[in-house]
């Protein structure tokens, strides 16, 4: 168990957009050229590893609904050995004491012989433990294999003209697309949708004080609500399960890949938010991913699967068109070659 827990708890700062993907932009020892977009025009440089994450954005931690017994087990162990008492009531169990975790100033929580225990110390040993198998996990599932992955797209598409590639690794680059479709800033936007639908602003007006926050950028009880319906999806989605991966299922049996080149001196961007739905100039909807400053995946319906992929190496002025739609799509900064 305890080497378990070292696993889950070693990361702090949690990439939305991953450092192994951001890499093909990177020069030096990883430093990237950011734009943000509110400050257009201007060039900073920043390093992978300190941008386009926060700190536990994928922690579990104690008093979230999506806690599951064995989290419970985890968060609450410094206290199972004592009694914990809430209203007249005996917390028996972690899953009590994680529900009620909104009240702990009003818990009492004696020895074994009655004497109290000190809230303030115990408080801060239950806030110290976070969960991050979901974080450990997308570096196993999907971005590990990433570097990889890139040069092997580079060697099938690259030196290809005009035409068509036989299908490889179709399973992996849809996944990873859903992926990123749904961890950047922006999420995937039908949920989004869905989500402003049904909490039709109701719980926007609603402000978490800032001491009782989860993240810092959680303001209201929206953002909160919708941080915890994402981390359950997250959690299911790395174990083949879920909404997300749902959408995955879907996109592999009914969508392909189309790569296009840029061989001129203007390179594609990235941005915080890559991978998005992106509606053509002919109404129809397709599915952007930069993949390197040279190549675009475009994520297409497909009536069947012909084992195929397709390449075409498009002029300056297209690549600034889909530059504008990355661009259009970020929420706080894009990514120059």
């Amino acid at each position: 168990m305890e080497e378990q827990f070292m696993d889950e708890t070693q990361a702090k700062y949690h990439h939305l957009v991953p450092q192994t993907y951001m890499s093909a932009w990177a020069h030096g020892n990883g430093t990237l050229n950011v734009e943000f977009l509110d400050s257009p025009g201007n060039i900073v440089k920043r390093n992978k590893e300190r941008i386009a994450g926060m700190t536990d954005f994928h922690s579990i931690k104690a008093g979230m609904p999506l806690c599951t017994e064995a989290d419970t087990n985890i968060i609450f162990a410094p206290i199972l050995t004592y009694y914990v008492e809430y209203e007249s009531k005996i917390l028996k169990s972690s899953v009590d004491m994680n529900k009620n975790y909104y009240a702990f100033d009003d818990w009492i929580i004696k020895r074994e012989d009655g004497s109290l225990v000190s809230k303030k110390r115990v408080k801060d040993e239950i806030e110290k433990i976070k969960i991050k198998d979901i974080e450990t996990n997308w570096a196993i599932k999907y971005e590990n294999h990433w570097d990889f992955e890139v040069r092997k797209i580079e060697e099938n598409v690259l030196c290809t003209p005009n035409g068509s590639i036989p299908a490889f690794d179709k399973d992996y680059l849809t996944k990873f697309f859903t992926a990123l479709d749904w961890r950047g800033f922006n999420s995937n936007q039908h949920f989004e949708e869905v989500y402003r639908n049904l909490t039709n602003g109701l719980l926007d007006n609603i402000e978490v004080p800032e001491d009782d926050r989860i993240l810092p950028s959680l303001k209201t009880a929206a953002d909160e609500m919708r941080h915890y319906l994402l981390l359950k999806f997250y959690r299911q989605y790395l174990n083949d399960t879920g909404v997300i991966y749902e959408d995955a299922m879907a996109s592999l049996k009914y969508t392909s890949f189309h790569f296009l080149v840029a061989d001129g001196p203007t390179k594609f961007i990235t941005s915080d938010s890559p991978a998005f739905i992106h509606k053509r100039e002919d109404e129809k909807l397709a599915g952007l991913l930069p993949i390197t400053p040279r190549i675009l995946m475009v994520k297409g319906k497909c009536i069947e699967d012909d084992g195929l992929y397709y390449v075409t190496h498009i002029t300056d002025e297209a690549v600034k068109r889909y530059n504008y739609a990355i661009r259009s799509n970020a929420e706080e900064f894009v990514i120059h070659y």
